[in-house]
């Protein structure tokens, strides 16, 4: 089913949210384990670049307070590409994401054919999971958003971020995106050059839409922008 057509759970957060951290549930079943192992397996030969880093899941989301752990990113892996293993995992991993306000309107790019997650879908830029960049157990969401708006857009300065405004949890895979809104006075061209230039492939194409010029694009953007659009709308 097209995800824009999907009912994604949404949660307004508060300006107080504070994320906290617990220890990781023991993976003890050897038939869940091989499952995993099979999954990361069969996925490297067609990514060979992918890399089994720390992501952060959610145990309970409240709009004031997420606690949860970090986990190895095949768990999530395997998850979202096997339903029986996802049954069994349960997992809510965590992602933040962002809509890019510039002089000219909304930046939007669409996920590189390529992607494993959702390809070819519009969505605000950047976006990602929440991941362990140190060796440290702390999330911190705006350096975690500001270093995807780096990597994916070749952005890294002059940009005003607001703290988390919502939640969207995705029906099927449970993946659970925090999105923000991010500010900048630069045009779209100074931004396009700096993407073309700088950014990795996590878009195959970058798109700045006029506000009054985004109502016909709905179907083709993920729930979560069009949540975020809805919500800055001026």
């Amino acid at each position: 089913m097209n995800p824009s057509q999907q009912n994604w759970q949404l949660t307004t957060l508060s300006q107080r949210l504070i994320v906290s951290c617990h220890p990781a549930p023991e993976l003890e079943d050897s038939a869940l384990l091989e499952g995993i192992d099979s999954v990361w397996r069969d996925t490297r030969r067609h990514h060979p670049k992918l890399y089994n880093g720390r992501v952060f899941c959610v145990s309970d989301l409240k709009p004031d307070a997420i606690s949860g752990f970090w986990c190895e990113y095949r768990w999530v892996l395997a998850q979202m590409r096997s339903p029986e293993l996802a049954a069994r995992l349960k997992l809510r991993s965590l992602a933040v994401t962002g809509l890019l306000i510039c002089p000219e309107g909304v930046v939007l790019g669409r996920r590189n054919p390529a992607s494993l997650y959702l390809p070819g879908f519009w969505q605000g830029v950047p976006a990602g999971s929440v991941e362990a960049r140190e060796a440290s157990d702390t999330v911190n969401l705006p350096e975690q958003l500001l270093a995807e708006l780096d990597e994916e857009v070749g952005l890294s300065h002059d940009v005003i971020l607001t703290d988390p405004l919502l939640a969207c949890e995705h029906d099927t895979t449970h993946i659970i995106d925090l999105g923000f809104a991010i500010r900048t006075e630069l045009s779209f061209d100074a931004i396009r050059a700096g993407w073309q230039a700088k950014a990795n492939d996590e878009y195959d194409a970058l798109e700045c839409h006029a506000w009054h010029e985004i109502a016909p694009l709905t179907s083709q953007v993920l729930p979560t922008t069009r949540a975020l659009l809805e919500r800055l709308a001026p």
